[in-house]
C-alpha cells in the first residue's frame, strides 16, 4: 500500500474555526439537502448513459 500523505496544519488561524467532524458532517448534509437538485441528476445521468448497442469484434 502507498503511504498515505495528509496534510500536516502548522499555523493555528486564529480567525478562523476548525469544525469538528460532527459538525463537518451537519455542513456536508445541510449542503445536499438544500443544493442538491435530483431532478437535474437524474438528467445528467441518462444523459450519460450509452444507449447505442456496439460490440467488439
Amino acid at each position: 500500500m502507498k503511504d498515505m500523505k495528509f496534510p500536516v496544519i502548522r499555523e493555528s488561524h486564529q480567525n478562523q474555526k476548525t469544525l469538528s467532524m460532527d459538525e463537518y458532517l451537519q455542513f456536508v448534509q445541510f449542503n445536499l439537502k438544500y443544493t442538491h437538485d435530483k431532478k437535474t441528476y437524474a438528467k445528467w445521468k441518462k444523459m450519460l448513459a450509452v444507449n447505442v448497442p456496439f460490440f467488439i469484434g
